[in-house]
């Protein structure tokens, strides 16, 4: 039941120096700290294999969290590539931030959850953020079908800053017949002011813009400027007030909600269904976690004890209650889905599995009173 869905659909990286000439330049959103940056590139190689160790050393030339974050990202801008074979072939990295770091490389989930693998290790608030994005062979008006990138918001001192690591890290550019990937730091996309940033980032949950009146997905279509964007907008939002009510919720509650929040925004069932999926994707492989632990302790205590089990085991009936709650918030998301496949996710199959885990976990759930 262990699966990896990658939102990435569209090569949503750096654009090539060639498309980067036809826009008209503007300032850096920020500079580079060549202190922290000279840091950064001399992580050793050993260190730089193990996340822990890698944040240890990172941290260490920063006076305060703002430059801690900035040589996080330095590090990683340094460092990994984008994995243009993997996405052509469509295999992604299963093994998450030490699959990235052993590689080296990866696609834009990839760097967002290791980005936010180092500030969550240093108690940094940091947000992964799913939306759309127009790379460089977006055409204006282009409808999108599903979120196609990700990227990150972090929280400092009750300020919020956006990131995009992986199209600060470099560039794609078609030469002799291939794609190549060219390492090429780019600040421009560090702590970006939401204005500009929403140019080329929609984020599929609307607070996540950090704008008092959101762009809509029509105006973010249209236009290819913020002026025209921000011009086009209804309504007002609270991001401030809607995320803080948002940060008191638990992590499942939260999914829920970004997933209807996305929906509502813009109501693609493709995305839809892939943030249920994802979400019931976790419930159900947690779930399975405990019902095997369960398992494993029940007959481990059939073995200690003659062949007798000790089925009143508190340790049993806890780890068990909990499979049962996993498998059934699954199975509520799923039914939602039910009717929903495509080449990466099929929520039926999913569905019947979660059903399966939760049939025996109500039978081993019976031996245990």
């Amino acid at each position: 039941m262990r699966s990896k869905v990658c939102l990435m659909m569209l090569f949503a990286i750096s654009l090539s120096l060639r498309v980067l000439s036809q826009n008209p330049i503007r300032p850096l959103a920020d500079s580079i700290d060549q202190r922290l940056y000279d840091h950064a590139g001399k992580a050793p190689y050993d260190v730089a294999q193990d996340i822990d160790k890698l944040v240890s050393y990172l941290q260490q030339a920063g006076g305060n969290k703002k430059e801690i974050v900035k040589t996080f990202s330095y590090w990683i801008m340094q460092n990994i590539s984008y994995d243009i074979e993997g996405f052509l072939n469509g295999v992604y990295n299963t093994n998450g931030v030490a699959g990235t770091l052993a590689t080296k490389k990866g696609v834009c989930q990839d760097y967002s959850e290791l980005f936010k693998a180092m500030c969550d290790r240093v108690g940094i608030p940091c947000y992964l953020i799913a939306g759309y994005a127009k790379a460089f062979d977006y055409k204006p008006g282009k409808k999108f079908e599903k979120a196609n990138h990700s990227w990150n918001l972090v929280k400092l001192e009750d300020n919020y800053y956006l990131f995009d690591l992986t199209w600060s890290s470099g560039y794609v550019q078609y030469v002799d017949d291939n794609w190549h990937y060219y390492l090429k730091p780019d600040v421009s996309q560090l702590f970006t002011a939401p204005e500009i940033f929403v140019e080329k980032h929609l984020p599929a949950d609307p607070q996540w813009q950090l704008l008092s009146h959101p762009v809509s997905m029509n105006a973010f279509m249209s236009y290819s400027n913020h002026q025209d964007m921000l011009a086009n907008t209804s309504g007002y939002l609270n991001y401030a007030d809607s995320i803080r009510q948002f940060e008191l919720l638990d992590k499942n509650s939260q999914d829920l909600k970004s997933a209807d929040n996305a929906f509502n925004f813009y109501p693609v069932l493709a995305d839809y269904a892939y943030h249920y999926y994802n979400r019931a994707v976790d419930l159900g492989n947690n779930a399975t976690d405990n019902y095997n632990a369960a398992v494993n302790s029940y007959n481990k205590s059939i073995t200690d004890n003659g062949g007798n089990p000790v089925p009143q085991g508190d340790y049993n009936k806890t780890v068990i209650n909990n499979a049962i709650e996993g498998y059934s918030k699954a199975i509520k998301l799923l039914s939602k889905i039910s009717k929903y496949a495509d080449n990466e996710i099929n929520a039926r199959d999913l569905l019947e599995k979660c059903q399966l885990g939760l049939d025996s976990s109500n039978e081993l759930l019976k031996t245990l009173h």
